[in-house]
């Protein structure tokens, strides 16, 4: 398949910033603010928000900004519960553009973030560019959480490519995701991973996904995720839902016995570290049962279990 299908956009390309929300008033107000800030010359943007709430909660926020951004601001109400649900919705809206963005609603993006994603995709030609989601901690976190890296992501070299991305920071062809045979799967509803199962599989249709390291967001973390209990349920969630994509993408005996011996592998190894970390700290201590999270989380998606985080 050729990258990036379909015509090359014009010198003003058109990119719709797509938002899936919940029950996020302030957060959304805070995000459509710094979309607001954006350096836009060079493009057009609009902004295409989805309000996965039944009972419209996103929709004041929209209609009282509605008239003060600079930008043409959609809103939409997608009442299926679930996160594809709700970005499969601002597709439908988006996909008449050249490019889609996506940008969680509890993030912050600096003014040169759109920017720079676009940038990286001219210089490149790639058919989706991502870019960091960096930790802010609304409340300064304990010192284990620092020292254990849990709200640290992975960061590469600008221009370097990818075989994933994800919706907390990307820019993605609008003709490239046309080109799918389905967008979001809808059976993740609740759980996550659906972004890692649409670009995993974006990347084997021989899409490129590139790096840019300077287009970057800020994750806005409350106090009630700086803790040990949320920090292990999102590990054994992520485990699952990985687990789950790879066994949809190789559904194989070799490919399952290869997940079920890395999960239990994470399960061993975190034992071991769990013993040696009264000598290593409570840092150490979490790490390891972070991993034991995570690996316990890979045996279930492994068998088909998935871990419905965001059913609450």
């Amino acid at each position: 398949m050729e990258s990036g299908r379909g015509a090359e956009p014009g010198p003003d390309p058109r990119v719709a910033v797509c938002v899936a929300t919940r029950r996020r008033p302030q957060a959304l107000a805070r995000l459509l603010g710094a979309l607001d800030a954006q350096d836009q010359r060079g493009f057009r943007m609009r902004v295409v928000v989805v309000d996965n709430d039944a009972d419209a909660s996103a929709r004041p926020v929209c209609d009282a900004l509605a008239a003060r951004v600079s930008y043409p601001l959609d809103y939409a109400l997608e009442k299926r519960r679930g996160i594809p649900q709700a970005r499969n919705r601002a597709l439908a809206r988006a996909l008449g553009g050249d490019f889609a963005a996506f940008v969680d609603d509890d993030e912050v993006p600096e003014p040169g973030w759109l920017a720079e994603l676009l940038r990286v995709q001219r210089r490149t030609g790639a058919d989706a560019v991502a870019g960091p989601c960096l930790a802010r901690f609304a409340e300064p976190p304990a010192r284990w959480i620092a020292e254990g890296g849990f709200f640290e992501r992975p960061r590469f070299a600008t221009g370097e490519e990818r075989d994933v991305a994800f919706t907390h920071n990307a820019l993605v062809r609008c003709a490239a995701l046309a080109a799918l045979p389905r967008l979001f799967d809808e059976r993740l509803a609740l759980c996550g991973g659906s972004d890692v199962e649409l670009f995993r599989r974006f990347a084997r249709a021989g899409f490129r996904i590139v790096w840019a390291d300077d287009a970057r967001v800020h994750d806005v973390v409350p106090p009630q995720r700086a803790r040990l209990g949320w920090i292990l349920r999102r590990a054994r969630r992520v485990g699952a839902s990985n687990a789950w994509v790879e066994r949809r993408h190789a559904p194989g005996a070799r490919a399952l016995s290869r997940v079920l011996a890395h999960g239990a592998a994470c399960v061993l190894k975190a034992g071991l570290l769990l013993l040696l970390s009264p000598l290593r700290g409570r840092a150490a201590a979490a790490r390891a049962l972070h991993l034991a999270c995570f690996g316990l989380g890979r045996l279930h998606g492994a068998l088909g279990l998935l871990v419905e985080e965001y059913r609450d």
